[in-house]
C-alpha cells in the first residue's frame, strides 16, 4: 500500500504548491533529492526550493488540476494542467496580467516515504508563448 502513501504526499505537494511553497520542503523531499527537468535542468533541493518559490513569486492565482496520478512500487506518476495568472517578473519577462495554461508530466521516486528523485517535462514552449505572445489590437470598427 505504499503507493496510496505515495500518491497522497503528492496530493499535499500540489496543495502546497498552489498556495504558494509556503512550508517546510523536507517534509516532501529527501535531503539528498536529485531532479531532473525537460532532460536539461539538473537540480537539488536547495535548487528546486529556488525554482518554484521563484514561479510562485512570478505567477498567482496558481491551480493545478491533476489529470491522472498513479503510484507503482517505490514511482508515482503525475500528469497536470496548471492554470496561473502572470503577475510578477518571470525569467526576465514583466508581469503581463495574462493567464497562463501548461502541462506537465512528472516521475517521482520515493525511498523512505519522501521524493527522494523526479524526472519533469513541462511545456515550456508553451508558457513561453504564452507569456510573449502580443495583445490583439483594439478593433476600429465603430
Amino acid at each position: 500500500m505504499r503507493e496510496l502513501e505515495h500518491t497522497a504526499l503528492i496530493r499535499r505537494w500540489l496543495k502546497m504548491a498552489d498556495g504558494g511553497f509556503a512550508g517546510d520542503f523536507g517534509e516532501f523531499f529527501t535531503s539528498d533529492y536529485a531532479g531532473h527537468l525537460s532532460g536539461r535542468i539538473h537540480m537539488d533541493l536547495s535548487e528546486l526550493q529556488r525554482l518554484e518559490r521563484g514561479f510562485a513569486a512570478a505567477f498567482s492565482d496558481t491551480r493545478r488540476s491533476v489529470e491522472d496520478l498513479f503510484g507503482v512500487a517505490d514511482k508515482v506518476v503525475l500528469r497536470v494542467t496548471t492554470r496561473a495568472r502572470h503577475t510578477g517578473e518571470f525569467n526576465g519577462i514583466p508581469a503581463s496580467g495574462r493567464e497562463v495554461v501548461f502541462a506537465g508530466i512528472v516521475i517521482y521516486r520515493f525511498r523512505d516515504a519522501k521524493i527522494a528523485e523526479s524526472w519533469g517535462e513541462l511545456d515550456f514552449a508553451g508558457l513561453w508563448r504564452q507569456l510573449n505572445e502580443q495583445p490583439p489590437e483594439p478593433s476600429s470598427k465603430s
